[in-house]
């Protein structure tokens, strides 16, 4: 009977060992389902965890600043630039007017022709295919951007219609003047923003650390100079042999600088002996008293 009993309660054992394995294969295989989402899940986070990341890093990577391996344009080659733009520009309208001024009756068509063609040329025809106008050749000077690339044709065309809209400004003032309180309300304001916005432009490059204009700021571009590379031809090496003029017109202006420094260390030399010569004589007469 004991061991009938025996067989019995091991019998009796097997069956509620059974049930705690059952419930740890249940247990096991519920972290596996959520481990197989969860894989599921990660390539849609990791692609766009990638693509922000790629965002961010194209980002950082854009270049700003002066571009590496260029010089800033000085202030003699700027305003080489300045005079010899005006000149081209304005030259010959200005010449045309002091003709009128006088009363002269003469057919003047022609050179108001010129006058045009030359405004045109250095505004819009050289800025298009070279990406300078004739001051920047002389100058030896161009535009480049922050990644060290010419910039687009417009900024070359928004920074020389500046000169153009404050002279246009100027004569829609003097021409509405006496009718701002009519009819010339409207193109006496247009007139006073040209000129507004040539002060702001003007005053904006001087306080600026890099000489920046407005559509420079824009364009994120800055003026620096320019270096040969001996390779070009035809028409545009003609345009690169004015920067001799410029060359030229720059070591003038360096040794008339100097010559002035010597003449005012000159004087002030002078100045002190003379002083020192007068200490000297009110020395004297006070020890002879």
């Amino acid at each position: 009977m004991g061991l009938l009993d025996k067989v019995d309660n091991m019998d009796d054992a097997k069956p509620v060992k059974a049930k705690p394995k059952a419930a740890k294969a249940v247990a096991k295989a519920a972290p596996k389902a959520a481990k197989a989402v969860a894989k599921a899940a990660k390539p849609a986070k990791a692609k766009r965890a990638k693509a922000s990341r790629n965002k961010d890093e194209s980002v950082k990577m854009r270049p700003s600043g002066l571009p590496e391996g260029y010089e800033l344009a000085g202030n003699m080659a700027r305003y080489i630039g300045w005079i010899i733009n005006f000149a081209w520009n304005f030259g010959v309208a200005i010449g045309l007017l002091s003709i009128l001024s006088t009363g002269a009756d003469s057919d003047l068509t022609i050179g108001w022709a010129a006058a045009g063609l030359m405004i045109i040329v250095n505004w819009l025809v050289l800025p298009i295919w070279t990406g300078r106008n004739i001051g920047e050749f002389v100058s030896r000077t161009k535009y480049m951007n922050s990644s060290g690339n010419k910039p687009i044709f417009l900024h070359a065309v928004l920074n020389n219609s500046i000169g153009f809209l404050s002279l246009l400004g100027l004569i829609l003032m003097m021409a509405n003047f006496q009718n701002i309180s009519t009819s010339g309300m409207v193109p006496f304001s247009i007139g006073a923003f040209f000129i507004v916005f040539w002060i702001f432009n003007f005053f904006l490059k001087k306080n600026s650390d890099f000489s920046q204009g407005a559509f420079d700021l824009a364009f994120s571009s800055y003026l620096v100079k320019h270096v040969s590379t001996g390779d070009e031809s035809g028409w545009l090496a003609r345009f690169e042999s004015l920067g001799d003029f410029g060359d030229k017109w720059a070591e003038r202006s360096a040794t008339r600088q100097i010559k002035q420094k010597e003449k005012a260390e000159k004087k002030a030399a002078k100045a002190a002996e003379m002083e020192e010569a007068k200490e000297s004589d009110s020395e004297e007469d006070t020890s002879e008293d």
